[in-house]
């Protein structure tokens, strides 16, 4: 899956979107460390998640021409047998590409594989104090329908947020 959308900054520069490889994994390790204090995915979870794992690992990179991609944002999303719900168990965009879109197009095309595979809604959990990805997942159409407390290593609560899929077709 590849997907090219309309320049960020110049004409020379593209956002790809397309299936994790185990050789992201550094880059989503590094986008790991800057983007969360507690909590993070670790070599083992990416490996699995983009080798084994019941879903779908996507990565969101730059594309400049005669330069190698570079990693921007990922996602992570499982499918559970039993349930109708896709659950995004990880998602990030690397400080200095926020609130640019990036996040908000890799959603999409997270949600899109999600309902691809025949589920009905997407579930997630974030961090009550993280304002920028409420915001974004509010935009983009999810729903609060319950509240975890103690949630993260840190004490943290998490909203468990929600947003029903509609499939083409």
């Amino acid at each position: 899956m590849l997907h090219e959308s309309d320049p960020v900054h110049c004409d020379a520069t593209r956002i790809g979107i397309r299936r994790a490889e185990t050789a992201d994994i550094p880059a989503l390790l590094a986008i790991e460390e800057r983007s969360f204090a507690t909590d993070r995915m670790t070599e083992r979870n990416f490996r699995y998640a983009i080798r084994k794992a019941k879903g779908v690992v996507l990565v969101a990179y730059r594309q400049v021409p005669n330069v190698q991609s570079m990693a921007i944002a990922y996602g992570v999303v499982g499918f559970h047998a039993g349930t109708p719900f896709a659950r995004l168990t990880s998602f990030a965009v690397a400080p200095g590409n926020r609130g640019r879109g990036v996040g908000h197009r890799l959603l999409a095309e997270l949600e899109k594989a999600a309902a691809d595979h025949g589920c009905r809604g997407m579930r997630l959990e974030v961090r009550a104090n993280n304002a920028a990805a409420i915001g974004l997942y509010t935009t983009a159409g999810y729903r609060r329908f319950a509240v975890y407390s103690d949630y993260y290593e840190d004490g943290m609560a998490a909203l468990r947020l929600e947003k029903i899929l509609v499939c083409d077709g």
